[in-house]
């Protein structure tokens, strides 16, 4: 699957932007030392396999590209489990997903009312 440049995708990418921004800013005193995530783990938990997305997500929150395809931002020093759980944030990023890119149409909201709210 892969990301298109439609305004609905470009809001899905700046929503999961919004949350990574939210989690890895929520506790300051881990700020400085930053994070590290492995992209591949990153896009398949959180963007349903979309490099694409994944990219832009981390892109869009600070985050850069490293040796052995892990990402960071500020120094790195902590693995992004430090303040979220993978559980959580996939279920979040689940969440988001669904409403821009339904599974069927029974199973999620349809975009125009996840655009709305």
């Amino acid at each position: 699957m892969t990301i298109e440049d439609t305004p609905a995708e470009k809001l899905l990418a700046s929503e999961l932007a919004m949350l990574l921004g939210n989690i890895i800013h929520r506790l300051k005193r881990y700020q400085t030392d930053g994070f590290r995530v492995r992209f591949a783990e990153f896009a398949a938990r959180c963007c349903n396999d979309d490099s694409r997305l994944a990219r832009r997500v981390l892109l869009r929150t600070g985050w850069v590209p490293a040796e052995g395809g892990e990402w960071f931002v500020g120094k790195g020093t902590h693995p992004l489990t430090k303040v979220t759980d993978w559980e959580t944030l996939e279920s979040i990023c689940e969440t988001i997903l669904d409403d821009y890119r339904p599974i069927s149409e029974g199973a999620s909201r349809p975009v125009a009312l996840a655009l709305a709210s």
